[in-house]
C-alpha cells in the first residue's frame, strides 16, 4: 500500500450520498449507483488521487486492469449499509484487490489514505522473493494488521510477487530523467530497490 491524499468528495456525491443511502438501506435491490455520471466523477477523483494506482496493491490501472470503487467496509445489508456512498469509504482499487477482499472486513485492515500510515511501520519489502513481509520491528498490533490486510487483499499471491520482481528490474533500467516512479507499479516495493 502507498499513502496517498484524499480531496473533498466530488460534489455530486456530497449532495446526494445521504439520499442515495436512504434509498438503498431501505429498498429490497442490490446496490447500483443510482447516477453513472456520479460514478465516474467519483472513480476519476479516486484515481487521479492515487495517480492511477490501486490504493492495496498500487499497481497500475487501466492497461492490466479496470478501475473499480472499492468499498472499504462492505456495503451490504448485513454489513454497512450506511457507507454505500460515503466518500471516506470509497477507494480506488484493481480487479485482483476487490475480488480478492470480496466483502469481508476486519478492523485491523489498514487504511491506505489514513495519515498515520507509513509503509515501513508495518512492512518489508524481500527484493528475492518478490513479497511484503511483515516488519520484524513492527509492534504486535501492527503485525497483526500487517498479516490482515496481506491476507484480505492476497498481496502475496504468486502473481503478484512475480510482477514485483518484474517491475523492480524493469525500474533498475529506467531513464531516471523521463520515467518517475508513479509510473511504475508497486512503488512502496521499489523505492528502495
Amino acid at each position: 500500500m502507498y499513502t496517498f491524499i484524499r480531496d473533498a468528495s466530488p460534489p455530486c456525491l456530497a449532495l446526494r450520498w445521504e439520499e442515495w443511502t436512504d434509498r438503498y438501506c431501505s429498498g429490497d435491490k442490490g446496490f447500483r449507483w443510482y447516477s453513472p455520471k456520479c460514478y465516474e466523477n467519483v472513480r476519476q477523483k479516486l484515481f487521479d488521487a492515487s495517480l492511477q494506482h490501486c490504493a492495496f496493491c498500487d499497481g497500475l490501472t487501466g492497461a492490466e486492469s479496470r478501475q473499480t470503487i472499492e468499498h472499504f467496509k462492505p456495503k451490504e445489508r448485513q454489513a454497512f449499509p450506511e457507507l454505500a456512498f460515503h466518500w471516506q469509504n470509497l477507494y480506488p482499487c484493481c480487479d485482483r484487490c476487490q475480488s480478492e477482499k470480496g466483502n469481508r472486513y476486519d478492523p485491523a485492515l489498514l487504511n491506505p489514505d489514513d495519515l498515520e500510515y507509513h509503509f515501513d511501520d508495518y512492512f518489508v519489502a524481500n527484493y528475492l522473493t518478490g513479497e511484503i513481509e511483515v516488519s520484524p520491528l513492527a509492534s504486535a498490533e501492527n503485525c497483526h494488521r500487517a498479516r490482515v490486510t496481506l491476507e484480505l487483499y492476497g498481496l502475496n499471491l504468486d502473481i503478484r510477487t512475480a510482477r514485483r520482481k518484474r517491475e523492480a528490474q524493469l525500474f533498475q533500467r529506467r531513464n531516471p530523467e523521463t520515467e518517475l516512479l508513479d509510473d511504475f507499479s508497486y512503488r512502496y516495493f521499489i523505492k528502495n530497490s
